[in-house]
Protein backbone atom coordinates (compact mmCIF):
# COMPACT_ATOMS: atom_id res chain seq x y z
CA UNK A 1 0.00 0.00 0.00
CA UNK A 2 1.31 3.42 -0.58
CA UNK A 3 0.41 6.66 0.99
CA UNK A 4 0.68 9.55 -0.67
CA UNK A 5 0.50 13.10 0.76
CA UNK A 6 0.02 16.75 -0.56
CA UNK A 7 0.79 19.06 1.76
CA UNK A 8 1.68 23.09 1.79
CA UNK A 9 1.10 23.56 -1.91
CA UNK A 10 0.70 27.20 -2.85
CA UNK A 11 -2.50 28.21 -2.27
CA UNK A 12 -5.66 27.56 -5.13
CA UNK A 13 -8.38 29.32 -5.04
CA UNK A 14 -11.56 27.23 -4.89
CA UNK A 15 -14.11 29.32 -6.43
CA UNK A 16 -17.80 29.09 -4.96
CA UNK A 17 -20.22 27.15 -7.29
CA UNK A 18 -23.64 26.18 -7.46
CA UNK A 19 -24.75 22.65 -6.39
CA UNK A 20 -27.11 20.36 -6.75
CA UNK A 21 -28.60 20.99 -3.21
CA UNK A 22 -29.22 24.52 -3.82
CA UNK A 23 -30.77 23.35 -7.40
CA UNK A 24 -33.10 20.98 -5.00
CA UNK A 25 -33.94 23.78 -2.41
CA UNK A 26 -34.90 26.09 -5.12
CA UNK A 27 -37.07 23.71 -7.19
CA UNK A 28 -38.69 22.72 -3.68
CA UNK A 29 -37.67 18.78 -4.20
CA UNK A 30 -34.97 16.25 -2.82
CA UNK A 31 -31.45 16.75 -3.58
CA UNK A 32 -32.19 12.80 -4.84
CA UNK A 33 -35.21 13.77 -7.05
CA UNK A 34 -33.14 16.90 -8.23
CA UNK A 35 -30.38 14.65 -9.56
CA UNK A 36 -33.36 11.74 -11.38
CA UNK A 37 -34.67 15.15 -12.91
CA UNK A 38 -31.63 16.26 -14.68
CA UNK A 39 -30.89 12.94 -15.72
CA UNK A 40 -34.37 12.45 -16.98
CA UNK A 41 -35.20 9.76 -15.15
CA UNK A 42 -38.74 8.28 -16.19
CA UNK A 43 -39.57 8.17 -12.34
CA UNK A 44 -39.82 11.61 -12.15
CA UNK A 45 -42.48 13.89 -13.53
CA UNK A 46 -42.74 15.99 -16.46
CA UNK A 47 -43.74 19.46 -14.41
CA UNK A 48 -40.83 18.03 -11.56
CA UNK A 49 -38.11 17.99 -13.98
CA UNK A 50 -39.15 21.00 -16.15
CA UNK A 51 -39.46 22.83 -12.08
CA UNK A 52 -35.39 21.25 -11.84
CA UNK A 53 -34.43 22.55 -15.09
CA UNK A 54 -35.67 25.79 -14.80
CA UNK A 55 -33.69 25.85 -11.09
CA UNK A 56 -30.81 25.03 -12.63
CA UNK A 57 -30.91 27.29 -15.59
CA UNK A 58 -31.54 30.16 -13.16
CA UNK A 59 -28.76 29.55 -10.62
CA UNK A 60 -26.20 28.68 -13.56
CA UNK A 61 -25.77 25.28 -12.38
CA UNK A 62 -23.64 23.22 -14.20
CA UNK A 63 -23.21 19.40 -13.32
CA UNK A 64 -20.02 18.22 -12.31
CA UNK A 65 -18.61 14.94 -13.98
CA UNK A 66 -16.65 13.50 -11.65
CA UNK A 67 -19.24 11.37 -9.66
CA UNK A 68 -19.86 9.77 -13.07
CA UNK A 69 -16.38 9.75 -13.95
CA UNK A 70 -15.41 8.20 -10.94
CA UNK A 71 -18.38 5.51 -11.50
CA UNK A 72 -16.60 4.61 -14.65
CA UNK A 73 -13.27 4.25 -13.65
CA UNK A 74 -11.88 3.34 -10.34
CA UNK A 75 -8.68 4.25 -9.29
CA UNK A 76 -7.60 2.29 -6.36
CA UNK A 77 -7.54 5.23 -3.66
CA UNK A 78 -9.12 6.96 -1.10
CA UNK A 79 -8.26 10.57 0.04
CA UNK A 80 -7.98 11.74 3.64
CA UNK A 81 -8.67 15.55 3.45
CA UNK A 82 -7.76 17.50 6.62
CA UNK A 83 -7.56 21.21 6.21
CA UNK A 84 -4.95 21.70 8.75
CA UNK A 85 -0.93 22.65 7.51
CA UNK A 86 1.37 19.04 7.64
CA UNK A 87 2.78 20.66 10.94
CA UNK A 88 -0.30 20.79 13.05
CA UNK A 89 -1.41 17.03 11.70
CA UNK A 90 2.18 15.39 12.09
CA UNK A 91 2.41 17.02 15.66
CA UNK A 92 -1.10 15.68 17.05
CA UNK A 93 -0.96 12.02 18.05
CA UNK A 94 -4.66 12.17 17.66
CA UNK A 95 -4.40 12.34 13.60
CA UNK A 96 -1.45 9.69 13.90
CA UNK A 97 -4.32 7.29 15.62
CA UNK A 98 -6.44 8.29 12.87
CA UNK A 99 -4.05 7.53 9.85
CA UNK A 100 -3.31 4.34 11.42
CA UNK A 101 -6.52 3.00 11.54
CA UNK A 102 -7.69 3.97 8.03
CA UNK A 103 -4.11 2.82 6.60
CA UNK A 104 -4.92 -0.43 8.18
CA UNK A 105 -8.12 -0.62 6.19
CA UNK A 106 -7.06 0.54 3.55
CA UNK A 107 -4.60 -1.94 3.41
CA UNK A 108 -6.61 -4.71 4.05
CA UNK A 109 -8.52 -4.01 0.74
CA UNK A 110 -5.44 -2.95 -1.25
CA UNK A 111 -6.35 0.30 -1.59
CA UNK A 112 -3.72 3.16 -1.86
CA UNK A 113 -4.37 6.27 0.69
CA UNK A 114 -3.73 9.36 -0.65
CA UNK A 115 -3.55 12.76 2.40
CA UNK A 116 -4.42 16.47 1.16
CA UNK A 117 -3.17 18.93 3.95
CA UNK A 118 -3.79 22.84 3.52
CA UNK A 119 -1.21 25.54 3.08
CA UNK A 120 -2.17 27.58 5.64
CA UNK A 121 -4.60 27.12 8.86
CA UNK A 122 -7.03 29.37 7.29
CA UNK A 123 -6.89 28.39 3.64
CA UNK A 124 -8.83 24.87 3.70
CA UNK A 125 -9.59 24.86 0.03
CA UNK A 126 -6.74 23.90 -1.33
CA UNK A 127 -7.10 20.18 0.34
CA UNK A 128 -10.06 20.07 -1.31
CA UNK A 129 -9.28 21.72 -4.51
CA UNK A 130 -6.55 18.73 -5.48
CA UNK A 131 -9.23 16.14 -4.61
CA UNK A 132 -11.69 17.58 -6.71
CA UNK A 133 -9.57 18.49 -10.07
CA UNK A 134 -7.00 16.28 -9.64
CA UNK A 135 -9.52 12.89 -9.32
CA UNK A 136 -7.13 10.49 -7.78
CA UNK A 137 -9.28 8.80 -5.66
CA UNK A 138 -12.47 7.07 -5.25
CA UNK A 139 -13.44 8.50 -2.34
CA UNK A 140 -12.66 11.28 0.73
CA UNK A 141 -12.66 11.08 3.98
CA UNK A 142 -12.67 14.25 5.93
CA UNK A 143 -11.28 14.91 9.31
CA UNK A 144 -10.98 18.22 11.38
CA UNK A 145 -13.58 20.31 9.04
CA UNK A 146 -14.84 22.99 10.98
CA UNK A 147 -18.53 23.26 11.02
CA UNK A 148 -18.56 26.44 8.98
CA UNK A 149 -16.27 25.00 6.04
CA UNK A 150 -19.06 24.76 2.67
CA UNK A 151 -16.12 23.11 0.97
CA UNK A 152 -17.10 20.08 2.88
CA UNK A 153 -20.49 20.44 0.78
CA UNK A 154 -19.43 21.10 -2.30
CA UNK A 155 -17.15 17.57 -2.24
CA UNK A 156 -20.52 15.97 -1.11
CA UNK A 157 -22.08 17.23 -4.36
CA UNK A 158 -19.62 16.81 -6.63
CA UNK A 159 -20.32 12.88 -6.58
CA UNK A 160 -17.28 11.65 -4.69
CA UNK A 161 -18.34 9.12 -1.11
CA UNK A 162 -17.38 11.09 1.70
CA UNK A 163 -17.37 10.07 5.00
CA UNK A 164 -16.59 12.22 7.75
CA UNK A 165 -14.37 12.02 10.92
CA UNK A 166 -16.51 13.64 14.13
CA UNK A 167 -20.13 14.01 14.78
CA UNK A 168 -21.52 16.35 12.22
CA UNK A 169 -25.39 17.32 13.56
CA UNK A 170 -25.96 20.18 10.94
CA UNK A 171 -25.07 17.42 8.31
CA UNK A 172 -27.05 14.80 9.10
CA UNK A 173 -27.25 13.15 5.66
CA UNK A 174 -23.53 12.63 5.35
CA UNK A 175 -21.80 9.65 6.24
CA UNK A 176 -19.32 10.24 9.71
CA UNK A 177 -17.61 8.13 12.43
CA UNK A 178 -17.17 10.20 15.70
CA UNK A 179 -16.41 9.65 19.16
CA UNK A 180 -19.23 10.80 22.67
CA UNK A 181 -17.37 13.80 23.03
CA UNK A 182 -20.15 15.70 24.63
CA UNK A 183 -20.65 12.45 27.14
CA UNK A 184 -17.07 12.41 28.14
CA UNK A 185 -16.60 15.88 28.73
CA UNK A 186 -19.73 15.57 31.03
CA UNK A 187 -18.00 12.30 32.45
CA UNK A 188 -14.43 13.96 33.15
CA UNK A 189 -16.08 17.33 34.57
CA UNK A 190 -18.39 15.28 37.00
CA UNK A 191 -15.27 13.27 38.42
CA UNK A 192 -13.71 16.57 39.62
CA UNK A 193 -17.16 17.70 40.72
CA UNK A 194 -18.30 14.87 42.36
CA UNK A 195 -15.54 13.00 43.34
CA UNK A 196 -13.41 16.11 44.66
CA UNK A 197 -16.15 18.57 45.69
CA UNK A 198 -14.54 20.92 43.13
CA UNK A 199 -17.08 24.61 42.23
CA UNK A 200 -14.85 26.82 40.33
CA UNK A 201 -13.69 24.69 37.71
CA UNK A 202 -12.12 26.68 34.32
CA UNK A 203 -12.19 24.98 30.66
CA UNK A 204 -9.60 25.59 28.24
CA UNK A 205 -11.75 25.00 25.00
CA UNK A 206 -10.57 24.08 21.55
CA UNK A 207 -11.50 26.22 18.66
CA UNK A 208 -15.05 26.70 19.27
CA UNK A 209 -16.12 26.79 15.38
CA UNK A 210 -14.97 23.12 15.12
CA UNK A 211 -17.96 19.96 16.56
CA UNK A 212 -15.93 18.21 19.09
CA UNK A 213 -14.89 21.68 20.56
CA UNK A 214 -18.70 22.19 20.76
CA UNK A 215 -19.63 19.32 21.69
CA UNK A 216 -17.05 19.08 24.70
CA UNK A 217 -17.90 22.54 26.09
CA UNK A 218 -21.55 21.73 26.37
CA UNK A 219 -20.72 18.20 28.07
CA UNK A 220 -18.66 20.84 30.50
CA UNK A 221 -21.68 22.61 30.90
CA UNK A 222 -23.68 20.07 31.15
CA UNK A 223 -21.80 18.79 34.49
CA UNK A 224 -22.17 22.43 35.90
CA UNK A 225 -25.93 22.34 35.56
CA UNK A 226 -26.33 18.75 37.44
CA UNK A 227 -24.25 19.87 39.66
CA UNK A 228 -26.02 22.85 40.83
CA UNK A 229 -22.61 25.07 39.84
CA UNK A 230 -23.21 28.32 37.80
CA UNK A 231 -21.52 28.12 34.39
CA UNK A 232 -19.66 31.33 34.14
CA UNK A 233 -18.25 32.24 30.63
CA UNK A 234 -15.25 34.45 32.13
CA UNK A 235 -13.74 30.87 33.52
CA UNK A 236 -13.91 29.85 29.63
CA UNK A 237 -11.00 30.05 26.85
CA UNK A 238 -11.12 29.05 23.84
CA UNK A 239 -7.55 27.59 22.31
CA UNK A 240 -6.24 25.99 19.54
CA UNK A 241 -5.10 22.40 20.82
CA UNK A 242 -1.27 23.20 20.83
CA UNK A 243 0.34 22.90 24.04
CA UNK A 244 1.43 26.70 23.36
CA UNK A 245 -2.13 27.44 23.42
CA UNK A 246 -2.51 26.10 26.56
CA UNK A 247 -0.27 27.50 28.11
CA UNK A 248 -1.13 31.19 27.39
CA UNK A 249 -4.64 30.10 28.00
CA UNK A 250 -3.88 29.24 31.44
CA UNK A 251 -1.95 31.83 32.23
CA UNK A 252 -4.47 34.34 31.42
CA UNK A 253 -6.81 32.11 33.81
CA UNK A 254 -3.78 32.78 36.98
CA UNK A 255 -4.61 35.96 36.55
CA UNK A 256 -7.95 36.18 37.67
CA UNK A 257 -10.17 34.71 40.78
CA UNK A 258 -8.52 31.61 42.42
CA UNK A 259 -9.76 28.53 40.78
CA UNK A 260 -9.75 24.81 41.74
CA UNK A 261 -9.35 22.72 38.76
CA UNK A 262 -8.74 23.78 34.74
CA UNK A 263 -10.65 21.44 32.45
CA UNK A 264 -8.59 21.41 28.99
CA UNK A 265 -9.81 19.84 25.98
CA UNK A 266 -7.27 18.09 25.25
CA UNK A 267 -3.71 16.85 26.80
CA UNK A 268 -1.39 19.38 24.87
CA UNK A 269 -3.08 22.17 26.12
CA UNK A 270 -3.63 20.16 30.35
CA UNK A 271 0.28 19.97 29.54
CA UNK A 272 0.52 23.50 28.97
CA UNK A 273 -1.82 24.80 31.65
CA UNK A 274 0.18 22.68 34.03
CA UNK A 275 4.07 24.78 32.89
CA UNK A 276 1.95 27.96 33.46
CA UNK A 277 1.57 27.04 36.88
CA UNK A 278 4.99 26.38 37.61
CA UNK A 279 5.66 29.37 36.27
CA UNK A 280 3.77 31.16 38.72
CA UNK A 281 5.15 28.71 41.74
CA UNK A 282 1.77 26.46 41.64
CA UNK A 283 2.27 22.59 41.44
CA UNK A 284 -0.82 20.00 39.99
CA UNK A 285 -1.98 18.44 41.77
CA UNK A 286 -1.41 20.18 45.43
CA UNK A 287 -2.54 23.85 44.18
CA UNK A 288 -4.80 23.09 41.09
CA UNK A 289 -6.39 20.08 40.05
CA UNK A 290 -6.01 19.62 35.85
CA UNK A 291 -7.19 17.65 33.62
CA UNK A 292 -7.14 16.78 29.81
CA UNK A 293 -8.55 14.91 26.95
CA UNK A 294 -7.45 12.18 24.31
CA UNK A 295 -5.17 10.19 26.54
CA UNK A 296 -1.81 10.54 24.57
CA UNK A 297 1.26 8.51 25.50
CA UNK A 298 2.74 11.26 27.11
CA UNK A 299 -0.43 11.61 29.19
CA UNK A 300 0.93 8.51 31.09
CA UNK A 301 4.41 9.47 31.49
CA UNK A 302 4.86 13.45 32.67
CA UNK A 303 4.64 14.05 36.21
CA UNK A 304 1.93 14.20 37.49
CA UNK A 305 0.53 12.03 35.27
CA UNK A 306 -2.47 13.42 33.95
CA UNK A 307 -6.37 11.98 34.09
CA UNK A 308 -8.11 12.32 30.72
CA UNK A 309 -11.00 10.65 28.65
CA UNK A 310 -9.85 7.86 26.53
CA UNK A 311 -11.13 6.77 23.03
CA UNK A 312 -10.45 4.24 20.35
CA UNK A 313 -9.36 6.70 17.91
CA UNK A 314 -7.55 4.05 15.45
CA UNK A 315 -10.74 2.29 15.71
CA UNK A 316 -12.56 5.65 14.67
CA UNK A 317 -10.18 5.64 11.73
CA UNK A 318 -10.47 1.75 10.48
CA UNK A 319 -14.66 2.16 10.81
CA UNK A 320 -14.37 5.55 8.85
CA UNK A 321 -12.33 3.81 6.01
CA UNK A 322 -14.59 0.70 6.30
CA UNK A 323 -17.60 2.90 5.69
CA UNK A 324 -16.19 4.84 3.12
CA UNK A 325 -15.23 1.65 1.37
CA UNK A 326 -18.60 0.02 1.51
CA UNK A 327 -20.24 4.13 0.12
CA UNK A 328 -17.43 3.48 -2.78
CA UNK A 329 -19.28 0.04 -3.66
CA UNK A 330 -22.36 1.43 -3.65
CA UNK A 331 -23.73 0.20 -0.19
CA UNK A 332 -24.88 2.46 2.36
CA UNK A 333 -24.07 1.47 5.78
CA UNK A 334 -26.26 2.04 8.56
CA UNK A 335 -26.52 4.30 10.52
CA UNK A 336 -25.63 7.08 9.12
CA UNK A 337 -23.95 8.35 11.91
CA UNK A 338 -21.99 6.70 14.57
CA UNK A 339 -20.50 7.43 18.08
CA UNK A 340 -17.99 5.33 19.75
CA UNK A 341 -18.25 5.21 23.46
CA UNK A 342 -15.62 7.08 25.91
CA UNK A 343 -13.81 6.31 29.16
CA UNK A 344 -12.53 8.68 31.90
CA UNK A 345 -9.01 7.45 33.00
CA UNK A 346 -8.47 8.25 36.99
CA UNK A 347 -4.48 9.10 37.42
CA UNK A 348 -3.13 12.08 39.75
CA UNK A 349 -3.15 14.80 37.80
CA UNK A 350 -6.77 15.46 39.42
CA UNK A 351 -5.88 14.72 43.15
CA UNK A 352 -6.96 11.27 43.76
CA UNK A 353 -5.16 9.21 46.12
CA UNK A 354 -2.73 6.16 44.47
CA UNK A 355 -5.65 3.74 45.69
CA UNK A 356 -7.90 5.49 43.40
CA UNK A 357 -5.89 5.81 40.24
CA UNK A 358 -7.55 3.22 37.88
CA UNK A 359 -9.77 3.49 34.58
CA UNK A 360 -13.05 4.93 34.84
CA UNK A 361 -16.74 3.92 33.76
CA UNK A 362 -17.42 4.21 30.11
CA UNK A 363 -19.18 7.51 29.50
Amino acid sequence: MTTHIFEDAAPSPLAPRRTLRDVARLAGVSVSTASMALADKSRVSASTKQAVRQAAAALSYVPNSSGRALRAQRVGALAVVVPHTSHHVFTHPVFMDLLEGITAAANEHGVTTILSTAPAEHDEAPAYLRILEGRQADGVIVASASVRDQNVDRLAASGYPVTLVGRRPHRPSLHCVGIDDLGGFQALTEHLLGAHGHRRLAHIAGPLDHQSAIDKHEGFRAALAQAGVAYDPSLVVESDYSQEGGHAAALELLEGPALDAIVAANDQMAFGAIEAMRDHGLDAPRDLAVVGYDDIGLARVMHPQLTSVCADLVEVGRLAAERLLELMAGKQPQPVQRELPTTVIVRASCGCPPERIQRGTTA
